[in-house]
């Protein structure tokens, strides 16, 4: 992964973000029975149907060990063996939680990304999420869509609340109205202040 502003100059500055990584989730691994000492397979990604990239892991009990091959830009394939520590946290009611330990700064993590030769966190590689990038105007509008689509409407901001869902008590479905309207409002008002106009 390149530094701030190699590549394409429209990357100047701005963060590598989380989606646009090849991703390793414990959770996922953990839902699969991947996580049993002796276990070994595969991992793959796609994107559009097409596929970007596989590893090989096995699991000891105290670690994941995983295989595969690294091609950096410019360079030749080179294979890679990288070890993944586990870390235990008590749970509520019993047993116990499997972490990633990063490899490279030993923090607790639930996913581990593959943004250069090895997996690491997101903040070893300075990774950030793609909400994070929005304005807070957005992230307001963004909100009201939320409401609207669990309400079984269409997000935008021309789209109309919808009726009352079958089933949803009026308490409910009256204060997620209000909150649209609020979030709404808000949002009118920062596109007032930012560019002038509203919807």
């Amino acid at each position: 992964m390149g530094g701030s502003g190699s590549g394409s100059g429209y990357r100047w500055n701005k963060k590598e973000l989380t989606m646009e990584q090849k991703r390793i989730d414990i959770r996922w691994m953990k839902k699969q029975n991947c996580l049993r000492p002796g276990v070994s397979g595969s991992l793959s990604w796609s994107c559009r149907g097409k596929n970007i990239g596989s590893i090989g892991f096995r699991m000891e009990a105290d670690r994941m060990i995983l295989n595969y091959r690294h091609k950096p830009r410019g360079g030749d394939r080179e294979d890679v063996e990288q070890n993944i520590s586990f870390d235990r946290t008590p749970c509520n009611y019993g047993g116990h939680r499997k972490w990633f330990l990063c490899p490279r700064c030993y923090k607790r993590v639930a996913i581990l990304y593959g943004a250069g030769k090895y997996f690491f966190c997101r903040h070893c590689y300075q990774l950030t999420y793609n909400s994070c990038n929005e304005s807070p105007l957005q992230r307001i509008l963004d909100k009201s869509y939320k409401i609207k689509k669990r309400l079984g409407g269409e997000s935008g901001i021309s789209s109309p609340v919808p009726d009352r869902p079958k089933g949803m008590h009026h308490r409910t479905y009256f204060r997620m109205k209000a909150e649209i309207y609020r979030l709404e409002n808000l949002g009118e008002m920062g596109m007032i202040e930012k560019w002038g106009f509203g919807f």
